[in-house]
């Protein structure tokens, strides 16, 4: 997916918003706000948002000096998604639709945001998603992928909704690799992160070679392309791997609130929606 005017908006708002908490001399802080507009002014807007947020925050880290500007950040949005670990299990069993309530929770960690950022809380975020319909019409087609899989492949998003995907995993009848970032970016989750959600006990995680938003796999080690490859059947997670593997085929399927306009008119669906959008087929 490429860059829209509109994107630049949010861009701009997440750099301005961890340069200030990363820098509090004002002049230093406009000299970094500088660096990153005089990049987004020159920037190739075939690229994705994403891929432009990334290189942002590292122009950010290069000048603030903080290689991990969340950290303080994912490590609250953990221990309160870990506080509510045996309510998500339990939850579960409540649904008459056990891997479309699993969905639905893992679906909701995906508030924990921040370039979207909101006052919310949590758990009556939790509790608002499992009475929601998912949009995009396509849970049925992941129901029989998922029927004829041998494993399926999950792209990971933010740390806290690890703990959410946990719950989902432990759902599923098919093996599940778990692929992370290879380092900081934004507060996606990394190795540390999953392994402390216990996700290593429930699948296999893998490293995906990246430290971006979404999954570029023009950055991708060959490993994790070649299991992007292998795989038959993939499900991303946020907003930021629809930006970036929207043009992978119908094998991957995108589970996210729709958090802006933009990603609203490509999926054609109303912003504020839980979504499961499959892929379309490569020609």
């Amino acid at each position: 997916m490429k860059t829209f005017p509109e994107c630049y908006t949010c861009l701009v708002r997440q750099a301005v918003s961890v340069i200030q908490q990363n820098e509090t001399d004002p002049e230093s802080q406009f000299r970094a706000i500088k660096r990153v507009l005089r990049y987004l002014a020159e920037a190739d807007d075939r690229l994705s948002p994403s891929q432009l947020a990334g290189e942002t925050n590292r122009i950010i880290s290069q000048i603030t000096g903080q290689t991990d500007p969340y950290r303080e950040m994912k490590r609250t949005s953990h221990a309160l998604a870990m506080s509510y670990f045996d309510e998500l299990r339990e939850l579960v069993k409540q649904g008459e639709a056990p891997l479309e309530q699993a969905l639905k929770i893992s679906a909701a960690g995906n508030v924990i945001d921040v370039i979207h950022v909101n006052d919310y809380h949590l758990w009556d975020e939790v509790m608002t998603t499992v009475e929601e319909e998912l949009a995009g019409a396509s849970l049925e087609a992941f129901r029989e992928r998922l029927a004829d899989a041998s494993r399926l492949l999950i792209l990971a998003d933010n740390v806290g909704e690890t703990v959410f995907d946990r719950v989902l995993i432990e759902t599923l009848p098919v093996p599940v690799v778990y692929a992370v970032k290879s380092g900081p970016i934004l507060n996606d989750a990394t190795r540390e992160d999953a392994e402390a959600a216990g996700l290593d006990q429930v699948a296999l995680i893998a490293e995906n070679g990246t430290c971006s938003p979404g999954t570029v796999l023009s950055q991708a080690t060959p490993e994790f392309r070649e299991l992007f490859t292998r795989s038959s059947l993939v499900l991303a997670k946020g907003q930021a791997n629809y930006e970036t593997l929207d043009d992978q085929g119908d094998k991957v399927f995108f589970l996210f609130r729709v958090k802006c306009p933009v990603i609203s008119r490509k999926v054609k669906i109303q912003t504020g929606r839980l979504a499961l959008v499959q892929g379309q087929p490569l020609s």
